[in-house]
């Protein structure tokens, strides 16, 4: 409205807010007990959280026996490493390594020659690191996609287009041979380049080493590469060993009519026979058909050498036919690798990684062992000990902070501020007010009451079903003053250790395998275990797991109301405050009125 004609002199906007005040008090309190709702169930969220990592992150590592019932594993002899697990007896053993096992393994020897494929000479540039310079000794593509030239052996290069393929060579590892293999599976495992890709072009580069191992090594076979620029070096290896796990290498065949010479199978053959390539068995260097290695090939030789018969003294020829140390083209090559044996006890366990997990121990092979090593087990009292220290600490840190929210009490006279309070102080002001409001969320919370009560009990009570050492206090744990805090007495453990080596691990994690629900026959940490989740589906139905409002919880239900009460309170109180400039405006009109009849009725005096 417009106000002041009637020369009244009221102050309208001010009488309205007075006249708003007392709806305005009302909504400040729903306000006031929605924010405490919400801090409230911000509470129970962090309880809820604590609980959940108490449960999830730490009491399950006092449930492991490895932890629980840590064993020690040395063992007198540097060929072989031991580790003991829980379940490894103590007692001694004997330990033999009578051969190690290895993957197929194949390192280049040589050094490979680059050429100048214009002129065919040797190249001593350090720049000259393609394939293309390492393949072809001449070669040249002309304006319709023909290749000619030739590779580094002087085979000719005639009339191969770009597209074709010049340098080809199927892998297998050895779980699929080749020989086995269907045509889909040798196509799904062959490393090709063309001669376009070799030698370049306008939109790529001529690839190189790199791009030949990354080529191999995206295959999804076991075989693996890798070049060392540093010193020009190609290697291979299976990444399982074994003798089932091998290195195969099939090269390509040539292509050979009177319009096409494309010696892809060649070329490639005489890459890999370049590269001088020696198998790698445990530190020793073996070439391809050399006694003692592993690598053969199916390519041959047949060798004719004249001799002497030892009786008749008259000249005799033999002939034989003897593998060759050379690739070819459309051969195969097959590196394995070999088993290992590791015996224990006088019996013996193949091994393809040089590992064997016997009885609770992991021996690990290092060298071949001259006599039989013995290997002591024993209980690791000083890591069991570590492990009940570190329990006690993580119990009474989660206790102390569910007490810490218990015990602490609310501020009465500080309540959570109204808007309008808020605009008349500093930010630091209501920072420091809103910590002092929001303490005491969970005084004597009925809740965290029943959970810490339940924390005590799980740790207080014996274990059915276990003999001396049936309790946390007979192993050294027990309770120290009003709220629950505990102590370790590390000489009574010990000497329960010393008489019962699996005492602690029966206590912390026995579980009934016939009853697991039944809490009298389970372990402290299984106990508490399940106190911290009966816990959280407490916290869960009063507060809920996050802030949200959206969950079926106490607190949201709660919550939701009072947001549709807020929301109906402040629709009336818009419609009251209409009401009353309705009545002001009527009230300034009728004014405005009885002003233009005084002043007719005196004439304007």
């Amino acid at each position: 409205g417009i106000y002041g004609l009637s020369g009244s002199g009221l102050d309208i906007e001010s009488m309205v807010k007075v006249g708003m005040m007392g709806k305005q008090s009302e909504y400040d309190k729903m306000q006031q007990k929605y924010t405490l709702n919400e801090w409230k169930k911000a509470e129970y969220v962090d309880v809820y959280s604590k609980v959940q990592t108490f449960n999830n992150s730490t009491l399950s590592q006092y449930k492991m026996s490895s932890n629980m019932n840590a064993r020690n594993a040395e063992v007198n002899s540097s060929a072989i490493k031991v580790t003991a697990n829980a379940s490894a007896p103590v007692m001694n053993h004997k330990v033999e390594v009578t051969s190690l096992s290895s993957n197929a393994y194949l390192m280049s020897a040589n050094n490979l020659t680059r050429y100048n494929n214009e002129t065919g000479a040797a190249e001593t540039s350090s720049t000259a690191m393609t394939l293309k310079n390492v393949l072809f000794g001449k070669i040249s593509a002309d304006s319709s996609g023909n290749v000619t030239g030739q590779n580094v052996d002087g085979t000719e290069i005639i009339n191969a287009k770009l597209k074709d393929v010049a340098f080809s060579f199927v892998v297998g590892d050895g779980t699929t041979a080749i020989s086995d293999m269907t045509d889909d599976e040798i196509k799904s495992h062959t490393v090709s380049f063309t001669y376009e890709e070799l030698l370049g072009s306008t939109s790529q580069e001529a690839l190189t080493f790199n791009d030949l191992a990354s080529k191999i090594n995206n295959l999804n076979t076991n075989v693996k590469a890798s070049y060392d620029s540093i010193n020009d070096r190609l290697s291979f290896y299976n990444s399982d060993g074994g003798s089932a796990n091998k290195i195969e290498f099939k090269m390509s065949s040539d292509t050979d009519t009177e319009e096409v010479k494309n010696p892809a199978g060649s070329t490639t053959a005489k890459f890999f026979n370049d590269l001088g390539l020696k198998q790698s068995i445990n530190g020793t260097l073996y070439g391809i058909g050399e006694e003692g290695g592993t690598t053969t090939t199916t390519a041959t030789e047949t060798v004719t050498e004249p001799s002497t018969d030892p009786e008749t003294g008259s000249e005799i020829t033999t002939t034989t036919t003897t593998a060759t140390n050379k690739f070819a083209a459309g051969e195969t090559m097959t590196a394995t690798g070999i088993d290992g044996n590791i015996r224990v006890d006088g019996m013996d366990y193949k091994t393809t990684d040089n590992k064997a997990t016997v009885g609770g121990i992991t021996y690990t092979a290092v060298d071949v062992t001259s006599s039989a090593a013995t290997v002591s087990v024993t209980q690791d009292t000083d890591a069991i000990i570590d492990k009940v220290k570190s329990f006690v600490e993580d119990y009474n840190k989660m206790l102390a902070s569910l007490y810490e929210k218990y015990d602490e009490k609310q501020n009465k006279d500080y309540k959570p501020l109204t808007e309008s309070q808020k605009e008349q102080m500093k930010e630091e002001e209501i920072k420091k007010w809103e910590e002092k409001a929001k303490a005491g969320m969970l005084y004597h919370d009925d809740s965290v009451r029943k959970l810490i009560d339940n924390m005590r009990d799980a740790i207080s009570q014996p274990i059915d079903g276990l003999g001396k050492y049936n309790s946390a206090y007979m192993i050294g744990i027990s309770t120290t003053g009003t709220k629950g805090q505990l102590t370790l007495d590390e000489d009574k453990l010990k000497a329960a250790l010393a008489e019962d080596s699996d005492a602690v691990y029966n206590v912390f994690a026995k579980l009934d395998a016939n009853d697991s629900s039944n809490a009298s026959k389970s372990g402290i940490a299984q106990r508490l275990s399940d106190v911290m989740v009966d816990g959280m589906k407490l916290i869960k139905d009063r507060g809920g797991t996050s802030t949200e409002i959206n969950d079926d919880s106490d607190l949201s239900t709660l919550m939701r109301e009072l947001q549709t009460k807020m929301s109906n309170f402040k629709s009336m109180m818009k419609s009251f405050e209409d009401k009353l400039y309705k009545k002001y405006d009527a009230m300034e009109v009728a004014l405005s009125k009885l002003g233009t009849q005084l002043n007719y009725i005196t004439g304007g005096q």
